[in-house]
């Protein structure tokens, strides 16, 4: 691992001011002498777009417990269909999360070689706190890997609360609703940021940013429409898991914020 550092980047427009002023002229000599129409790209797109099938479809539950009860939260004016399917997008997000922290522990193993680079859990949040943002208290005395290593084990418990629920609900876990496949398509670009190992550890964290903000609001919603479909005992567990999501969110962003500002130059950042 390398430190990010002034180099021989000349990917901007203003690195080359002959070529910029060739392509410059090139798009004014062969540019049309009228606005580009583009409406029938855009009807096309429509088109396609009216004609398509959708990604896939919700299965049907399996259990007679599941149906009486889906019908019952019908009736409710809820939406069970779609708590299931989003109950499948968490399946599919948390079942992701786990890789993304094996891929992280690796990636702070190789950047911890020459001495620590990560605080405590325990002092990034007290900068939390102080910032008047209430969070899950971190294990005293946890070090940085034993931090991520329980995180990891988190991600692990949420999929396997979800998988419990999704079938209490009488779906099937192992099922690819919609919107799991919609996440899992979504989310191919962090586990590529994660295994490239060109990648510091800042950016890593970076990543690992966007996802736990990504299932930080997913649970929120989740547990939205556990409450509309009167499923009071399942959004009750659900809240837990959010709180635990929370005190990711605060560990991995003060994480970022003290190896950016304070550890520029390093093979960290």
């Amino acid at each position: 691992m390398q430190a990010t550092v002034p180099g021989q980047n000349r990917t901007g427009a203003t690195a080359s001011p002959e070529g910029t002023q060739a392509m410059t002229d090139a798009v004014n000599e062969l540019m049309p002498p009228v606005p580009i129409d583009t409406g029938a790209m855009e009807a096309e797109r429509l088109l396609y777009i009216d004609e398509s099938e959708t990604v896939g479809s919700i299965p049907p539950s399996l259990g007679m417990d599941g149906m009486v009860k889906s019908g019952m939260a019908r009736l409710k004016g809820a939406n069970p269909s779609m708590l299931m399917d989003k109950i499948g997008e968490r399946i599919a997000f948390e079942r992701g999360g786990v890789r993304l922290y094996e891929a992280l522990l690796a990636k702070y193993e190789a950047a911890s070689r020459s001495g620590d680079v990560l605080p405590p859990a325990g002092e990034v949040q007290e900068v939390a706190e102080a910032q008047g943002l209430a969070v899950l208290a971190p294990v005293e005395g946890e070090a940085p890997t034993q931090t991520l290593q329980r995180i990891r084990s988190e991600e692990l418990a949420h999929f396997q609360l979800l998988c419990a629920a999704m079938t209490q609900m009488g779906g099937d876990p192992t099922a690819q609703t919609p919107c799991a496949d919609v996440t899992a398509t979504a989310s191919m670009g962090l586990m590529q940021v994660l295994t490239d190992p060109r990648t510091t550890l800042a950016q890593c964290l970076n990543t690992i940013l966007t996802a736990e903000l990504t299932d930080n609001a997913g649970w929120e919603l989740l547990i939205q429409l556990a409450e509309q479909a009167g499923e009071g005992e399942l959004a009750g567990r659900f809240l837990g898991a959010l709180a635990q999501e929370q005190e990711h969110l605060v560990t991995v962003k003060g994480w970022l914020t003290t190896l950016v500002t304070e550890g520029a130059g390093t093979p960290a950042v």
